[in-house]
């Protein structure tokens, strides 16, 4: 592609350099399966085996690299993973015995689940705080805290942290910053620009699209990080499979319309819920009433498709799930469609007994590209229906 920096976002989403030209001069990159590769020398082949290098895989991680705004991308690459937690594990490779790890209190619960259940076991201490309060979190931060793991837009309560104000405080200690940055995608927020060392993706949820990929990435433009990381990759082996490789890159070509319409529909559907007597609160960043609107403002291009709201007593919340009819009830979030989910019934219910517990008056409501109209009709048929 060349003179990548100077593209927009859905330029370099549709153009980044592909190393495999087919000689058929196909438009579209194809699908490629083979597992392992002819060497014209021994071990001097560029491709050498599928878990070691893939050229669909590829694709996708300098895609991904080039949108997170690293320039060089052919050469600090993302890293393409078999599943959203085999991106978190990855990451969790570079924390030692005798090191430690501060989450946001407000954070994933299969995140929770992993750093305190699994990462714990080998002797790594693991704390949660609100990274609102900075005090709390410096009092956390000491020469052996080898991570501090955020997420903003936080999952399920949809809190927004300062990135940059975040990784002032964590860097006085040389500790790596890491962002969670599913909700967002590189369309929204570029955690990089803002002082992050590492940033993960779920790739099943918006990169894919659609629902019908698994996934996950790590980028970082830190080279020292790249190839460390990228050696824990390649000898772990929970990579990202070719056909889940094609699929995500696909997601990545219309990534960038489909955000625009996530987020469009999400406040419209904010703002009439804001109104609603049966609602408590709304937390959408959009929102110029939201607490953190003026970080949302500063570090997100788009306001994105995720919000939460809390009912009010006056709803009874079995007869609102079950009277809805285009919000399907499921985990999972960033597809097409609109998803609802009980997050503490759901998501985070291994993690109600942890600092990450979810209230269970929270409903996450992932905002899909239906017309606006009809989701919200859908809605307010719902709540009046579950009126008590």
């Amino acid at each position: 592609m060349g003179k990548s920096k100077n593209y927009g976002m859905n330029t370099k989403a549709l153009h980044a350099n592909k190393k495999f030209e087919p000689l058929t001069g196909d438009i579209m990159p194809p699908l490629h399966l083979s597992t392992t590769y002819k060497n014209d020398i021994p071990g001097e082949s560029e491709y050498f085996y599928g878990r070691v290098n893939n050229p669909t895989r590829e694709l996708f991680e300098r895609t991904l690299a080039s949108l997170e705004g690293i320039e060089n991308y052919e050469e600090i690459h993302a890293l393409a993973m078999a599943s959203g937690m085999s991106a978190v594990s990855l990451i969790a490779e570079l924390v030692k015995p005798g090191e430690n790890v501060v989450i946001t209190k407000d954070v994933y619960g299969g995140t929770t689940n992993y750093f305190s259940k699994i990462v714990t076991e080998r002797g790594v201490e693991v704390n949660f705080c609100d990274f609102s309060d900075t005090e709390k979190l410096k009092s956390l931060l000491n020469d052996k805290t080898k991570l501090a793991w955020i997420e903003s837009p936080s999952n399920p309560s949809i809190n927004l942290y300062d990135l940059s104000k975040t990784a002032e405080i964590v860097h006085e200690n040389g500790t790596f910053l890491v962002a969670d940055s599913t909700f967002s995608t590189p369309f929204i927020t570029r955690p990089l620009e803002h002082g992050v060392d590492i940033i993960m993706h779920s790739t099943t949820k918006y990169i894919g699209g659609h629902s019908d990929t698994l996934g996950g990435a790590v980028v970082t433009k830190n080279p020292e990080l790249h190839e460390t990381l990228m050696f824990y990759q390649r000898q772990g082996g929970a990579i990202m499979s070719p056909f889940d490789s094609y699929l995500v890159q696909r997601g990545l070509y219309t990534l960038g319309p489909r955000i625009k319409l996530h987020s469009e529909n999400a406040h419209k559907l904010a703002e009439h819920l804001e109104s609603s007597e049966l609602i408590k609160e709304v937390r959408y960043p959009g929102l110029e009433k939201f607490k953190n609107h003026e970080i949302a403002l500063k570090q997100m291009d788009y306001f994105g498709g995720m919000l939460s709201f809390y009912l009010n007593e006056n709803v009874d919340q079995e007869k609102f799930w079950k009277s809805l009819d285009l919000y399907k009830l499921a985990v999972s979030l960033g597809g097409v469609e609109t998803l609802i989910e009980l997050p503490y019934l759901m998501t985070h219910d291994n993690a109600q007994e942890t600092a990450a517990s979810a209230p269970v008056d929270l409903i996450r409501v992932s905002v899909g590209l239906e017309n606006i109209e009809d989701l919200i009709d859908d809605m307010d048929s719902a709540l009046n229906a579950a009126k008590k």
